[in-house]
């Protein structure tokens, strides 16, 4: 009897330790348009897991690429940069092409980003993920229709990437394979800026467009990424507004 005793107990240890031990921050990349059919579902999947992890532990980046605006309907969050950002994730992956919706999950691997089963298994895969560091941002501020930010890292990065990041939005599609729908975003990249790192500290600035009102939910999302195992360190911050 107290063997079996201190078998239990040692198990409960165990299960405690696990459930509460801390999990790795994990960025999920969704490339997406309003002008695109396939979309709304991975839209609404990135809402439902950007709700089911309040705690920051997963980070949503919505990027919106221009190739569909020639079919009837402009994406107002759509540019060339976020195309040109997915065109680069192909040569990476060794891609023909792109499509939407795509998934890119820590810079390592894509998939149609409206496959719930399998987003929420590599999600929790890479939570178990140890290669992760510690990134600060502080001073980061809106000033002259300017994002600032000073970062500070620690050893193992390559490259950092900090965007500028609108919690949601809705639109009425007015045309387009979308038309007479309303559209809800979330967590949309106003702009961003990826940076070679020469030490581990610096500052950058980010231009914003004018079309941001005082009613937006901003925040700045940082990662940082090994050229060879992809994103190995994440942080995010409000936005203090300047004068």
């Amino acid at each position: 009897m107290r063997k079996r005793n201190i078998f239990l107990f040692f198990f409960s240890f165990v299960l405690y330790f696990t459930s509460n031990a801390q999990k790795a921050p994990v960025v999920i990349e969704l490339f997406t348009s309003q002008g695109c059919s396939s979309c709304p579902p991975a839209d609404r999947l990135i809402a439902e897991i950007d709700n089911t992890y309040p705690d920051q532990e997963v980070y949503i980046l919505s990027y919106h690429v221009d190739y569909w605006d020639y079919i009837g309907w402009k994406d107002p969050f759509a540019s060339q940069a976020n195309t040109q950002k997915q065109y680069e994730y192909a040569r990476r992956f060794r891609s023909r092409n792109v499509y939407t919706p795509q998934a890119v999950i820590n810079g390592r691997e894509h998939f149609t980003g409206s496959n719930k089963s399998q987003l929420y298994s590599r999600l929790q895969h890479y939570q178990s993920d140890e290669k992760i560091i510690g990134i600060e941002l502080t001073e980061v501020n809106n000033k002259d229709q300017a994002v600032h930010v000073n970062y500070a890292l620690d050893e193992g990065a390559d490259e950092i990437t900090v965007a500028v990041v609108i919690k949601e939005r809705t639109t009425a599609v007015k045309r387009g394979e979308n038309r007479n729908r309303t559209l809800k975003n979330t967590n949309i990249v106003v702009t961003e800026q990826t940076v070679k790192l020469n030490g581990n500290q610096g500052s950058l600035s980010l231009n914003i467009p004018d079309w941001l009102t005082s009613d937006d939910d901003i925040s700045i999302i940082a990662y940082a990424t090994s050229w060879q195992t992809g994103v190995v360190g994440v942080t995010s911050s409000s936005l203090n507004q300047g004068s």
